[in-house]
């Protein structure tokens, strides 16, 4: 079933990595909620652990990636995979690994909290998803845009500073990575349909209901300062004077002010 959700979603094999590109494969060892900008980084590390032997950037696949997290080589139990999306992405651009049959290891609190987005397999969940938590390291590969996200360049390569803004990004976030997925998810099914506010009430799963319309024309506001939509963010915040003007941070709002409190105070 996970083999069958990931090829669904491409439209292409998808690219792994190379043996000779090992910034296409990166881990994160556990990491509590709590830790530091030094251990969060001395946590991330490039990997050859996939693709597995005999496979190349081009031919690698779902079901050789398991068996081999699965041999001696890695001794994981059972494991599982989960789409993600890294800090900016408007795509599913996150492959995860975690072994869902390790209960003993440490939890791996920063990695549940950024990757816990859909089911087991990437399967669309309605609610919040119900697997629990990670345990031990995470391994993470980077997927090819499908056919909504058309235009979107695709690049196989990681660095240190995008795995740390990722994960950074939804241990601060005060919207859940599931929410923050189903905006991103309903906002690339939005952009397309041909008239999109006029086709449909919302962006639907198998469970019912994800977005509603008017939620998804909500997540497409932009912050007045640096342009980010609402579904890349997570959540944009009201100018407290005019409440009309939309700002990601204080930050942008501070950096926006001399140009923006001629039209509030009007």
């Amino acid at each position: 079933p996970n083999n069958t959700i990931r090829t669904q979603y491409h439209s292409q094999t998808l690219m792994i990595r190379n043996m000779s590109n090992p910034t296409c494969c990166v881990t994160i060892d556990p990491l509590k909620k709590t830790d530091s900008e030094q251990t969060i980084r001395s946590a991330i590390k490039f990997s050859t652990i996939l693709p597995p032997p005999g496979y190349t950037l081009e031919n690698s696949n779902e079901a050789a990636e398991i068996a081999h997290l699965k041999s001696s080589t890695v001794g994981w139990n059972d494991p599982r995979g989960l789409f993600g999306y890294s800090a900016t992405s408007e795509y599913k651009d996150l492959y995860v690994y975690f072994d869902y049959g390790d209960k003993t290891s440490p939890v791996n609190e920063l990695a549940t909290r950024a990757f816990k987005m859909y089911g087991l397999g990437g399967a669309m969940v309605n609610g919040k998803p119900t697997w629990g938590k990670i345990h031990g390291m995470v391994v993470i590969i980077r997927l090819e845009p499908s056919q909504l996200s058309p235009d979107t360049v695709h690049n196989p390569h990681f660095t240190l500073d995008e795995i740390y803004d990722t994960v950074v990004f939804y241990r601060d976030n005060e919207v859940s990575a599931h929410k923050i997925a189903a905006k991103r998810d309903s906002i690339r099914f939005l952009k397309s349909r041909p008239a999109p506010y006029a086709t449909g009430p919302g962006y639907f799963s198998p469970g019912g209901v994800v977005r509603t319309t008017s939620q998804m024309k909500n997540d497409m506001d932009k912050c007045a300062k640096c342009g980010k939509a609402q579904s890349i963010v997570g959540r944009l915040k009201k100018c407290t004077v005019c409440k009309s003007t939309y700002y990601c941070s204080k930050q942008c709002q501070k950096e926006d002010w001399k140009r923006h409190k001629k039209e509030c105070r009007a």
